[in-house]
């Protein structure tokens, strides 16, 4: 399972950590890995977006045996800009054989403090 994250956006020139916090139903007993990757939503990330609003991650989470808690940090970028509250998505696939999905998209949501 992956949880939601809201928060503000931060100054402009800085940057605002976004921490995903993805949860085993119960301790591995194997190890288990999945893949992630952030998604556009109405907050726009790449290097060709002139003014970014987070900066897109991907990788892999394992979770050793007996472990239940792993991190995602996705890095959203502040603006001097008024604008609506924007969001992003942090998707997880690829998941160990060994087990299985609760939800597999958490949804973060910018919210505007200009």
């Amino acid at each position: 399972m992956i949880f939601d994250v809201a928060k503000k956006e931060g100054k402009a020139g800085t940057t605002t950590s976004f921490v995903f916090t993805v949860s085993l139903s119960a301790a591995a007993i194997d190890p288990v890995t999945v893949s992630y990757k952030t998604a556009d939503g109405t907050a726009k990330s790449g290097e060709f977006i002139t003014n970014p609003d987070y900066v897109p991650t991907s990788g892999t989470l394992t979770f050793p045996k007996g472990s239940t808690t792993k991190t995602i940090t996705v890095s959203v970028i502040g603006d001097k800009l008024k604008e609506p509250n924007e969001s992003f998505f942090v998707n997880l696939s690829n998941l160990s054989p060994n087990a299985y999905f609760g939800d597999s998209q958490a949804l973060g949501t910018i919210q505007n403090d200009d």
